[in-house]
């Protein structure tokens, strides 16, 4: 089984990868976890440094920095030379783990050409989405305070990740579970009892408990945030997918 997370940046997509990896869902190894923890995730960010360094790759041949923050992003394109490299990480990957995936929020920006690798492997029957979504005005507060961002630019950033993912979920065929960041905090036993469900794989309660850190709902409430329009019916889109 593949297992790839979407889900924008400060979404939680760091806790359900780690709760996944836990759960014999191989998301990566020691050497290529990268960030280590850091204050920002004390349990760490389960993110492998080999997707994300390949997401970077493609997106500056797209003319976009990720790290730039800017919240016009291009169309992404690959070249024949990124496209081997995803080729061999993912049938390395495939090779060494039966149960594994990857989680990288800028997989929401280059999704579709991941697909693509595993149709032409022959690998589509093995992969299944796991979506993690988190309130727009939870996020940019987020961005706001790791990042220093306007809450403005965060909401807008928020809404171009989670438009490009949902625009390849609305085509896609592999099956798709959404989970919502918030409901993993409030009652994370009933998310995951959903979530294994969807990948046929059993799970231990006791992990989770320990795992998820309830603390992390209080950022959800601070500055007052005002939403446009546009934001407040995409936010409606995702939601009514849980």
């Amino acid at each position: 089984m593949i297992v790839i997370v979407l889900g924008m940046h400060r979404s939680g997509t760091s806790t359900l990868s780690g709760i996944l990896h836990m759960n014999k869902v191989t998301m990566g190894t020691y050497q290529n976890f990268w960030p280590r923890p850091l204050n920002q995730n004390p349990k760490g960010f389960y993110e492998n440094y080999d997707f994300r360094n390949i997401n970077d790759q493609m997106l500056k041949f797209s003319g976009y920095d990720v790290k730039s923050y800017k919240t016009d992003i291009p169309s992404v394109q690959a070249n024949d030379k990124i496209y081997s490299k995803m080729r061999n990480l993912v049938q390395n990957c495939n090779f060494q783990f039966e149960d594994w995936g990857w989680k990288d929020p800028r997989t929401c920006l280059t999704v579709k050409y991941w697909s693509d690798i595993i149709r032409e492997l022959g690998l589509s029957d093995e992969v299944k989405i796991v979506f993690v979504v988190r309130k727009a005005s939870s996020v940019a507060r987020s961005l706001k305070k790791r990042n220093r961002l306007a809450l403005d630019q965060g909401l807008e950033l928020w809404r171009s990740y989670t438009d490009r993912a949902l625009d390849f979920c609305n085509e896609s065929q592999i099956p798709i579970h959404y989970c919502s960041f918030e409901a993993l905090l409030d009652d994370p036993v009933s998310v995951c009892d959903a979530l294994f469900s969807f990948l046929n794989t059993p799970w231990n309660k006791s992990i989770v408990d320990q795992f998820v850190d309830k603390s992390i709902s209080s950022s959800q409430i601070g500055e007052d945030v005002i939403l446009p329009r546009h934001i407040v019916k995409l936010e409606s889109d995702i939601y009514s997918r849980l």
